[in-house]
């Protein structure tokens, strides 16, 4: 019999099982995301007795610890002090069998270790008994990335070596890298060490070593070991005579140009430019150019692309005389085929290189030839490139500068404009970092025309960076000036970016200001002006001018008036209502503390820093913490002033009679100025 109260199951189809079996398990797995347990956060010890047992005890710490004691090892060091250095051998062998990463983090920090231990009277001895030894243990490694990263880190610390632990440490195992026939990749990072290695080695191991090794490899079976050899020849070119250069590096040179493989004809077309510069005048005619000549005629389209990228670096490397004459026309002929389409079409990095490498090209050519490069630098300016038009800002000045006052007003005035009123704010960057090097070209009275620019990048109050970067060129601007010119159209501008709505642009501003003051250092009624401006900003209602003149005494504290002229409204925008005001008045009190210190006549300066006990600010109790001495023992002596004076309690500077002194005999001196 069938009980009426039992229920019967539900049938349900196929897709419907499938619906609530989805629902169980993303409930599951939301569940599980909640229970997973919190990592748990690694503080390195402050107590420099127990970070060094950590240090001691490295292998039983948990992976974590140890990483972040390995990525902080220099200043866990400068931490425990004298009590680490005696240990050093010790604990720089914790790290030799440990896990990759942490060997990494280790090797990382050596640069800065050795930084520390050099300061030390025994440092040179505990660099090359411990340092060295674990580092040489790396160089012998079988990860490549190990071996590379020690090369790299061992190349800033060689500089604190003597010559010959330089040769034992680091040519020694390069040698046996570039020798080691079964490992491709050992002799690749020989190949690529030794060029950067060469400055550090005296002329005799650079000849006599290091560029045979690296010859040796330029002729490798391998063609990546001698394209990095090839790649390296300009690098160890700086540090060889001329003599070896010629009978050595040059034939070398000339040799591999014959190689069949592109990546290596590629690779000497990179490497000809810096043999260039260091090669005697004579290989350059009749070595270098021809051989520069047949590769922009090559039949392979990629090696014409890439002789064209760097012809304008070739030109610039080559003092042409008047017996050079053809081979520059030849030269130049090339360098205006950039114009054509089929081979500016090649790509814009092509485009890029002969614009960063114009200013060269037309240094090497002269003014007087002008002419024939213009219409390229014309079709520079209007590709349509942001990198090519950056390129082009940038380097304007050097290019103006070349051709002297006269051309450049013919012809590059209008390109100035053009460029200043481009939609790139790091075009216009260019240009204003730049402004005072261009004015500069040209003779006094014919600058003034230049202001109009600086009005137009003031007046876009969308463009702060631009007006920042204005700010930080003011003082090389000023001096293309004259006094009048400052005062009339100069320092109104700098004034209004003192008032800034963005902070930056308020604070770089205000700290330029006393560029202004030098400029007006006589007597007189501009010099008056200038004062009464600056303390205006002391006495607005504005709090973010308030805040600018703080900034404005953060270097005009530096002077010897400043006590006289600025000090006094410094003091009373210490007890500004508005935080950050009251900041930035701290922060120039302390660094004129720091400066001047506590004495006699300056005795109210502790009693004014009594006054920000019981400041809210985090950032002004921070600068406190290092006057805590001398705020308690001052602080007794405040409260005995205040005590005294019943009417009042609020903790104000007039309270305390010897402030009240010192702020009448300010008035009294401002009033005589």
């Amino acid at each position: 019999m069938i009980n009426s109260n039992e229920v019967s199951p539900v049938k349900m189809s196929n897709e419907q099982k499938q619906d609530i079996m989805k629902s169980i398990l993303k409930e599951e797995s939301m569940i599980n995301i909640t229970l997973k347990p919190i990592e748990q956060e690694i503080f390195l010890a402050e107590d420099p007795q127990v970070a060094l047992m950590k240090l001691k005890c490295f292998q039983e710490l948990i992976n974590k610890e140890r990483l972040a004691y390995a990525e902080h090892l220099a200043e866990i060091f400068e931490l425990i002090g004298e009590d680490a250095y005696r240990n050093l051998g010790f604990i720089l062998k914790q790290f030799v069998k440990d896990s990759y990463s942490i060997q990494l983090s280790v090797i990382r920090q050596l640069p800065i270790l050795v930084e520390q231990i050099k300061k030390r009277q025994s440092g040179y001895v505990e660099l090359k008994e411990h340092v060295l030894p674990f580092m040489n243990i790396f160089l012998e490694h079988q990860d490549f990335d190990i071996k590379k990263e020690v090369l790299t880190q061992l190349l800033k610390i060689a500089p604190f070596l003597i010559e010959s632990d330089k040769v034992d440490t680091i040519l020694a195992h390069l040698i046996e890298m570039a020798h080691d026939e079964k490992n491709n990749q050992n002799r690749i990072l020989a190949a690529e060490t030794f060029g950067k290695t060469a400055s550090l080695f005296s002329i005799k191991y650079c000849e006599s070593y290091i560029c045979g090794e690296l010859l040796s490899l330029g002729i490798d079976l391998n063609e990546f070991v001698r394209e990095k050899a090839i790649e390296q020849l300009p690098y160890i070119s700086v540090s060889l005579s001329q003599k070896c250069i010629e009978l050595k590096i040059v034939p070398f040179f000339l040799q591999s140009c014959e190689d069949r493989l592109l990546q290596i004809k590629c690779a000497c077309i990179k490497s000809i430019s810096g043999i260039s510069k260091y090669a005697g005048a004579q290989i350059k005619t009749q070595k270098l150019i021809p051989k520069y000549l047949d590769f922009l005629s090559n039949q392979n389209k990629e090696v014409r692309k890439t002789a064209y990228e760097y012809l304008g670096e070739f030109i610039s490397t080559i003092k042409f005389t008047e017996n050079d004459q053809q081979q520059l026309d030849i030269l130049l002929a090339y360098y205006q085929n950039q114009l054509d389409k089929n081979i500016n079409m090649m790509g814009v990095d092509l485009v890029y290189k002969c614009a960063y490498y114009f200013p060269g090209v037309l240094q090497a050519i002269g003014r007087n030839r002008w002419q024939l490069i213009e219409p390229l630098y014309g079709f520079l300016l209007k590709y349509p490139s942001d990198k090519v038009k950056i390129s082009l800002a940038y380097s304007f000045h050097e290019v103006a500068k070349l051709l002297g006052p006269n051309l450049s007003k013919q012809y590059l005035i209008n390109v100035l404009e053009t460029l200043a009123q481009d939609k790139l704010q790091e075009v216009r960057n260019g240009i204003v970092v730049n402004l005072s090097k261009f004015i500069s070209i040209f003779p006094i009275e014919e600058r003034d025309y230049v202001i109009d620019l600086l009005l137009n990048f003031q007046k876009d109050q969308h463009k702060w960076r631009t007006r920042q970067i204005i700010c930080t060129s003011i003082f090389p601007i000023t001096r293309c000036f004259n006094n009048d010119t400052i005062f009339f159209h100069i320092a109104p501008i700098l004034f209004k970016f003192c008032s800034d709505t963005v902070a930056k642009v308020r604070q770089t501003a205000a700290k330029n200001v006393v560029h202004l003051v030098e400029t007006f250092e006589e007597e007189g009624e501009q010099r008056t002006v200038i004062l009464e401006q600056i303390r205006a900003f002391s006495h607005s209602k504005r709090f973010n001018q308030r805040q600018s003149y703080c900034w404005m005494c953060y270097k005009l504290f530096c002077r010897t008036d400043f006590q006289e002229l600025f000090f006094e409204r410094l003091f009373e925008l210490c007890k500004d209502p508005v935080q950050c005001v009251r900041l930035s008045a701290l922060i120039v009190i302390d660094k004129f503390i720091q400066k001047e210190g506590f004495s006699k006549e300056r005795k109210y300066l502790k009693y004014l820093l009594v006054q920000f006990i019981d400041d809210q600010c985090k950032e002004i109790q921070f600068i406190l913490t290092k006057y805590n001495f001398v705020i308690q023992k001052t602080k007794k002596k405040t409260l005995s002033c205040r005590s005294r004076n019943s009417g009042s309690s609020n903790g104000h500077l007039e309270d305390i009679p010897e402030f009240d002194e010192k702020i009448e005999q300010i008035r009294k001196s401002s009033g005589k100025v």
